[in-house]
């Protein structure tokens, strides 16, 4: 995915008044730590008094990642849209294949099959999971409830508020329920 797919969630949030930022990294190339420490550098140049986050799949991964290591001072809370924090079934099944091995690079490699980064906590986290199985899981027999990409278990955190609404994996970010439930998250903190 090229992130493009984010405005659709972003310009949903901004209707309801909040500043929307984009932070792009390549989940091929380079490593979980690069795009953690580059997340960091985005989050203290960004203008405002707090500073909310959202990551989609990958991206609540390398969210984690960054406060992991202790990084991050702003206020703010955290939403992850089918984020695997538990790691990958789907990730796994595919880089066992010559083919997957090239698909499952980079970050994605490192931050869902060799190690999930752990929630250290400290702040406000929403979780949403989709359990429309559409995309690579119905090809792969995941076991349901999944959003075709992730398992709804894949998502949980212990501590966090865990959430399962109807939709795919891209569909969390086209979702007006999920809009919704974002901004209630980030107004109440």
């Amino acid at each position: 995915m090229t992130g493009a797919e984010m405005h659709v969630l972003g310009g949903r949030l901004e209707e309801s008044g909040f500043r929307v930022r984009y932070f792009r990294y390549r989940s091929w190339r380079g490593d979980l730590t690069q795009a953690a420490e580059a997340l960091r550098a985005f989050v203290e140049a960004t203008e405002g008094e707090r500073v909310h986050l959202v990551g989609h799949s990958l991206g609540g991964v390398v969210i984690a990642k960054m406060l992991e290591e202790g990084a991050h001072s702003r206020p703010g809370r955290v939403a992850m849209l089918g984020s695997p924090m538990g790691g990958s079934a789907a990730a796994r099944i595919v880089s066992r294949r010559r083919f997957g091995r090239w698909l499952v690079g980079g970050v994605i490699r490192e931050g869902i099959v060799e190690h999930t980064p752990r929630w250290p906590g400290g702040r406000d986290l929403f979780v949403v999971a989709g359990d429309i199985p559409l995309g690579s899981g119905l090809l792969l027999g995941l076991p349901k409830p999944h959003d075709g990409v992730v398992l709804v278990e894949e998502t949980r955190v212990e501590g966090a508020r865990n959430v399962t609404v109807r939709a795919s994996h891209v569909g969390l970010l086209l979702s007006r329920k999920v809009a919704s439930i974002l901004s209630g998250h980030f107004r109440a903190g």
